[in-house]
């Protein structure tokens, strides 16, 4: 049973079971977990980072680089990531050996740790800055699209209604974009960081298009980002195939936010 039936839609009908009108209606995505599967660079990345800040002499280009137990319990820790410099305290914590096994562990353990904050998040962006510049072609090995979203990206129209809103930098997201020839608005492209959440752009986009919360839709992989943001009164969506687990979803469900999987983007927000 898809996602279309278990919430008794039909295609090409968005949550509430209100046609979705790509002319007057706006589609935003997040971009890691939702159109790339980052997780691989995220992590070699944090892993990089923490080693420079400690002072260790490894660097890593790939994560079978490291111990395959670690590397599985840093792909089961990423669920739990809103922020990139997240990454970086994954690693800190696997090797200071504190258990994370909630989003309340996660959020505990950084805020335990709210000293290195600043510190790494700058070495976060600056190792990422380093690897697309010494070696762009295996950093883009690194980020792959899921299977369909090129394509959906691609083909979705109007493109000026269609928005990317992300904690990952812009830049990073153009250069993405450009190695692998896919048009999308950069004015359409925001990013949020301290200055400004996923809640303030996207209150921002409605008062500037004057659009109402039940015309704009959201799509992202954390269920907190979402939660928080459903106050606007926009249809958000937890996108099945990005990094989430089983109680995670169930949370969504438990909030009223309806599951997607890949083929459904197809079938719900693009018209032929």
């Amino acid at each position: 049973m898809n996602w279309l039936s278990r919430q008794n839609l039909k295609p090409g009908k968005s949550y509430g079971g209100k046609m979705f009108n790509p002319q007057t209606d706006m589609l935003a995505l997040d971009f890691d977990g939702v159109i790339l599967d980052s997780i691989e660079e995220c992590l070699v990345v944090g892993y990089n980072a923490l080693a420079i800040q400690q002072n260790r002499p490894e660097r890593i280009e790939r994560l079978a680089e490291i111990d395959q137990g670690l590397a599985a319990e840093a792909r089961r820790q990423r669920n739990f990531i809103r922020h990139g410099q997240d990454f970086v305290y994954i690693h800190l914590a696997l090797r200071q050996g504190f258990t994370i096994r909630s989003q309340q562990d996660f959020d505990h353990f950084l805020e335990e740790n709210e000293i290195f904050q600043a510190d790494f998040r700058m070495l976060f962006y600056r190792e990422r800055a380093r690897f697309i510049k010494e070696d762009l072609s295996g950093w883009m090995k690194l980020n792959p699209f899921y299977p369909g979203v090129q394509q959906f990206l691609e083909g979705y129209h109007p493109k000026s209604r269609l928005l990317i809103i992300t904690s990952k930098l812009k830049e990073n997201i153009q250069t993405i974009f450009q190695a692998r020839s896919v048009y999308f608005p950069d004015g359409n492209i925001y990013s949020a960081n301290q200055k400004a959440s996923k809640f303030q752009i996207i209150e921002k986009v409605l008062d500037k298009n004057h659009i109402n919360g039940e015309n704009f839709h959201f799509i992202e992989d954390q269920v907190d980002t979402l939660i928080r943001i459903k106050p606007l009164g926009i249809n958000c969506y937890l996108a099945g195939w990005g990094y989430n687990n089983a109680e995670q979803v169930n949370r969504a469900r438990n909030a009223g936010i309806p599951i997607l999987y890949l083929p459904d983007l197809a079938k719900i927000f693009l018209t032929d």
